[in-house]
């Protein structure tokens, strides 16, 4: 019993050849001779329906699923605008995809729509033998109250699936983000594939931030703005950290200084949870990419190259581990479009390190998000920002 997995790239410009081509390169590699699913990821510069269009044209009415992004990778090439494809052909895991809509008005309904198939399809797959449970998650990047939504999706499961993925992005305009299911595109939605395998999926988590500052308490919040800290406007608070390591602050510059040192939240645990500040408001508050609640301790964070990339390492050794024995057949990293900002063109060196651990013949497929889902048998839980996760498919 094998899962075997291939992963293809392309820059071209004309989108159905575009798809086409990464299409291709992935069935080639994968020396399937089709595909039980196809992730997709690619940039809002396609027409995506063009784009789907070239990738079903080689892999023909597979399940596939995917989303906009601001950036994808293989484990050979990254970049900007293009399309990075992943096709998976198993007896050791048995897929399942559904789609839920109106995810920005009706969170709840979205995920019991997408879930609606899931009970049924657990135990047809225990019943067999496939007795582990992941979903993999794209989500509407802009939909906000993200761990609203992995804490209805893993209730929606029944507490019996782990929970992974990503928020759909589009290259930091934050105008429209897409997921994208069989053959059409969607916003405002979210797509799940549900895997049932015969040994777990490896999730891996890690950030590799550090605090860069005293704790603060979030004295006003709503949803995904955060009013107050420490009784005053919130964006005052950065004004004064960014004072004190002798930065300027200013609205041409802050954005880029807040994406760089991104709000830490302490968890009960004493793990710092990283929530990305995406606007200021004229009032002084900030928009996050997920909630930051009233009453929390926080801190701004600080990073290195060096950090960040040892924590991809570091991300792919727990996700050996929660292999559980099992040979890694593929690969899918959801990661931050933060992290890809702050390494630039030191971007390959993470990919690198976690390729170092979990072999370089293992297929890779990779995009940045809005924020990275992660629900683990470590218990790493939720909604992250800036942070590498990494989901290993067992072979």
């Amino acid at each position: 019993m094998t899962t075997k997995a291939g992963a293809g790239y392309s820059d071209a410009k004309d989108a159905h050849a575009a798809g086409a081509e990464a299409a291709g390169q992935a069935l080639r590699a994968a020396g399937a001779d089709g595909a039980d699913i196809v992730f997709a990821f690619a940039s809002t510069t396609y027409d995506f329906s063009k784009l789907l269009a070239g990738i079903r044209s080689v892999t023909g009415s597979a399940p596939l699923v995917g989303s906009s992004t601001a950036g994808q990778f293989t484990q050979d090439r990254w970049g900007a605008d293009s399309v990075a494809v992943m096709v998976v052909k198993s007896d050791t895991i048995k897929f399942r995809t559904a789609l839920g809509t109106g995810v920005k008005a009706g969170q709840q309904q979205a995920v019991e729509t997408a879930l609606s198939g899931f009970a049924a399809a657990h135990r047809a797959a225990r019943a067999e033998g496939f007795g582990h449970a992941t979903c993999i998650v794209c989500v509407d990047g802009l939909a906000g109250r993200g761990e609203d939504l992995v804490e209805a999706i893993h209730a929606g499961t029944g507490m019996l699936a782990q929970v992974v993925g990503g928020a759909a992005a589009d290259a930091a305009k934050f105008s429209r983000t897409d997921v994208l299911f069989d053959g059409g595109h969607h916003t405002d939605a979210l797509a799940i594939a549900y895997a049932f395998s015969k040994s777990p999926i490896g999730l891996g988590v890690r950030h590799g931030l550090n605090a860069g500052c005293g704790s603060m308490i979030v004295s006003k919040a709503k949803g995904n703005v955060l009013h107050e800290i420490d009784g005053k406007p919130a964006v005052q608070a950065y004004e004064a950290f960014a004072r004190s390591l002798g930065e300027s602050f200013t609205k041409e510059t802050r954005d880029a200084f807040m994406i760089t040192h991104e709000i830490g939240m302490l968890t009960p645990g004493g793990e710092y949870k990283i929530r990305a500040p995406l606007s200021v408001a004229d009032d002084g508050s900030l928009v996050l990419a997920s909630e930051v609640p009233t009453g929390s301790s926080i801190t701004f964070m600080k990073g290195t190259k060096e950090g960040l990339v040892a924590a991809a390492e570091i991300a792919a050794r727990s996700a050996m581990v929660n292999l559980g024995g099992a040979r890694p057949a593929a690969a899918l990293s959801f990661d931050c479009i933060c992290r890809r900002i702050f390494l630039s063109n030191d971007y390959q060196k993470q990919v690198d390190a976690f390729r170092s651990v979990i072999g370089r013949d293992v297929p890779v497929v990779g995009w940045e998000t809005y924020g990275e889902i992660a629900m683990t048998p470590s218990q790493q839980t939720g909604w992250h920002n800036s942070t590498t996760v990494l989901a290993l498919l067992p072979d």
